[in-house]
């Protein structure tokens, strides 16, 4: 787990607490269109919790990673204040110790674009392979190229839709598309749906924050 991303999320959930409001993702929002009400079901980057409770509410045996410590105690008051639980994780997805093939389904929302070192991609991508179960459904929600300012980039990109601040150095993220995500989750995935979706950017900086989510089939 990166100590970095850890210092900074812990940071942000001190400072701002729900910094993306109460309600639900709009990640969840399509999931909970599409995700059984039974069986195991695994978010990655649950934040302060606002996803892992209403997929919990549904019925799912919920487990969640994060890097925060600061989030998960957040997420533990909203859950004891409803009266539900869930197994939270203060860990990196692709290096946590999770069994093969356990989950029905899996949520992700906002948690891609952060994805930007070599390889990064495809290890979430692989990863995501290895802890679904066959007809698993998963729904992954992050930012698409609608929020890209090449006004305010670095010259060079980084890789392939892959892009630095300039005002903000080691400020790094990845931009998606539907052709992208076709390419990173084909292999082992069937694409079912993309809808477009967008929310504030955060209480700090309310701009909208425009979002592509993909919800496929494990093979």
């Amino acid at each position: 787990m990166s100590l970095a991303a850890a210092t900074f999320w812990n940071s942000r959930y001190t400072a701002l607490g729900a910094c993306w409001g109460n309600g639900g993702s709009p990640t969840l929002k399509m999931a909970l269109r599409h995700f059984p009400r039974r069986g195991r079901a695994l978010e990655i980057g649950y934040g302060y919790g606002r996803d892992v409770v209403p997929l919990a509410a549904h019925g799912l045996d919920v487990t969640g990673i994060d890097p925060s410590d600061a989030g998960r105690a957040l997420a533990e008051q909203r859950l004891r204040a409803q009266g539900l639980s869930a197994r939270l994780m203060t860990a990196d997805f692709t290096e946590a110790a999770l069994e093969p093939g356990s989950f029905d389904a899996v949520l992700s929302h906002r948690t891609l674009h952060l994805m930007t070192g070599p390889g990064a991609v495809d290890r979430f991508a692989g990863r995501l392979a290895a802890v679904s179960r066959p007809g698993a459904l998963v729904c992954i929600g992050t930012r698409d190229l609608r929020d890209l300012d090449h006004g305010r980039m670095s010259a060079h990109p980084h890789g392939p839709g892959v892009y630095e601040y300039a005002d903000r150095p080691g400020h790094v993220i990845s931009y998606w598309d539907e052709d992208r995500f076709r390419s990173a989750f084909s292999a082992d995935f069937d694409i079912e749906a993309f809808e477009q979706a967008d929310e504030p950017e955060a209480s700090d900086n309310p701009v909208p924050c425009y979002l592509t989510i993909m919800l496929a089939r494990r093979r």
